[in-house]
């Protein structure tokens, strides 16, 4: 820059003597002299103003070399030993975070020929009996509550390491504005919020916050936001599918591509079945053999109306993934613990001190596991995963009882087993093909105490009521004829439909669907017989994923 700047002065000085000579042969000395000093002071000034301006640039030239200087004793790692220790390039603020968008847009319908009061999302164990005026009553519904929003986070520390950061919710939550009569105000719900660290070269992976379980099948190792979600319209997807999100803290070390290995600590919940339990004020509790358990309470502050269990530790679960080459499998075991606060009203038949306060726990246990194949690779996939164990039914899509009550207060896990197949087709780019199937059964567990029956499908409950319709269920009586108690014993599904790209391209994607499923519920017998019961669901959607799929 100065040399250019010199040049410059050099030339203008030249031209300038060159232009004046010619004129100074026809002056006389005294004009001459005057005119070679105006001539002398404006090059002057000339002079002084290039000399301005190279004085500015060198300013900003020195300020912009130390930065350089410094920057450039960054530098990038050269080949060698991987874990030298060496100061990595250090990128722009703007650059240190990736910050990718996600979601979509959806409108879709749902029709039910038995009424079940739901939208996008099936309660599977809420298909209604023959005496309820639902039954014989049709459902549809209009919705864009599955509309959702997410932002995933990336920072990398340095080639080896790095940070990520996933929030994703939807319009599925329910708030005291909320209809289908006028505004159709829908509140935003959390679905997802985590953070994760990788270390590639310790094989480690960790994750902390709220997700899906450990227990759902991935698609390759055991790795966030890759889990193999069943494709359904449906936002509770298919009966037998472990399908819960919680809160958790996950920890896992790959062995190479081909082997991972994790454990999860995720919060714990329980939904119980238990008969003749009351509600009073705050508390859910249950009388027998003359002891009272608290088995539920009514939360307060943050948790405000919602139920809410007294557990006493969270679950504990831990998964193996291989990947060798064809196909992904997966095998994985459950703990449990279940508690309550049992109050000793009547020494007999326990013998407990009367007047005493006792606290119970029990623990539920299971095993699984998952495989998926690539049948015909890129054009057709089967899937199958299962759970058999006690305790477990909040981990199935249909949400049946966990627990029951015991002969002395304690919570007694039910056994059961969960258990999906599916198959997903590529017939062509942009189209998708599924069925799915599912079962979700459990057993039997009860008691009778002084002439009362107790547990989870007992066959001294009533379920004469659970056939017919009267004046009684049409005015929201329980059931007509006595009781319906009908503790699930088996829901079983079958689901079939399809997602066709309508538009892909640098405007994002669009995507049609259309899903259709049969579900079939059965009680375990009871006074009246062993009720049954059914419904058959038509889906549509159709969605816009601005940012890609």
């Amino acid at each position: 820059m100065r040399i250019k700047r010199g040049v410059t002065c050099g030339v203008v000085a030249a031209v300038s003597l060159l232009a004046l000579e010619p004129a100074l042969a026809q002056m006389s000395d005294t004009q001459k002299i005057e005119q070679l000093q105006r001539q002398t002071e404006l090059l002057e000034k000339q002079l002084r103003a290039l000399q301005a301006e190279i004085a500015q640039t060198k300013k900003k030239t020195e300020k912009v070399e130390p930065a350089q200087a410094a920057q450039a004793k960054y530098v990038a790692q050269p080949p060698g030993d991987p874990k030298s220790p060496v100061m990595m390039k250090a990128p722009p603020l703007s650059e240190k975070i990736k910050i990718t968008p996600g979601g979509f847009i959806a409108a879709e319908t749902v029709f039910r020929s038995r009424n079940m009061v739901n939208d996008i999302g099936t309660t599977f164990n809420n298909v209604p009996y023959p005496f309820s005026p639902l039954f014989g009553e049709r459902e549809f519904h209009g919705t864009a509550r599955q509309t959702r929003l997410s932002m995933l986070l990336e920072a990398n520390i340095d080639p080896r390491q790095k940070l990520a950061g996933y929030v994703e919710g939807d319009f599925l939550g329910i708030g005291a504005g909320s209809n289908f009569t006028q505004t159709n105000s829908w509140v935003p719900r959390l679905r997802h919020g985590y953070f994760t660290y990788d270390n590639t070269d310790w094989g480690f992976h960790f994750l902390a916050g709220q997700t899906w379980s450990l227990l759902m099948q991935d698609q390759v190792g055991i790795t966030p936001r890759k889990e193999n979600i069943p494709l359904t319209v449906d936002a509770n997807f298919v009966v037998g599918f472990n399908i819960i999100r919680q809160w958790q803290l996950r920890f896992v070390k790959d062995f190479g591509p081909t082997f991972w290995l994790g454990l999860s600590i995720e919060n714990s919940a329980t939904i119980d079945a238990i008969q003749g339990a009351t509600t009073t004020g705050s508390v859910t509790s249950v009388t027998v053999n003359g002891i009272v358990a608290n088995v539920s309470n009514i939360g307060t502050g943050f948790l405000n109306t919602v139920p809410v269990t007294p557990d006493l530790a969270p679950d504990i679960i831990v998964k193996a993934a291989f990947d060798p080459g064809w196909g992904h499998y997966e095998v994985f075991g459950l703990q449990r613990f279940f508690t309550d606060n049992t109050f000793c009203s009547v020494s007999a038949p326990t013998g407990c001190v009367v007047g005493t306060t006792k606290s119970r726990t029990s623990f539920g246990t299971a095993v699984g596991g998952s495989v998926l194949l690539p049948v015909i690779p890129k054009y057709l996939d089967f899937r199958a995963s299962a759970l058999y164990g006690r305790g477990i039914g909040r981990y199935g899509a249909s949400l049946v009882a966990d627990v029951t009550i015991a002969p002395n207060g304690s919570l007694a896990p039910i056994t059961g087993l969960q258990a999906m197949v599916g198959l997903v087709g590529h017939p062509w780019e942009g189209l998708d093909v599924y069925a799915y199937a599912g079962l979700e059964q459990f057993d039997a567990k009860f008691f009778n105490a002084g002439g009362v029956p107790f547990g989870f499908g007992n066959p001294n409950f009533d379920n004469a009521g659970c056939f017919f319709p009267n004046a009684m269920s049409f005015a929201g009586g329980a059931a007509p004829l006595g009781g319906c108690v009908a503790n699930t014993k088996r829901i079983a599904e079958i689901t079939a439909g399809f997602w066709q790209d309508i538009f892909k391209g640098d405007y994002g994607r669009v995507a049609a669907g259309a899903q259709y499923a049969f579900i079939r519920k059965e009680a375990f017998a009871g006074i009246g017989g062993a009720p049954k019961t059914d419904n058959n669901m038509v889906m549509t959607s159709v969605r816009y994923y601005p940012w890609g799929p």
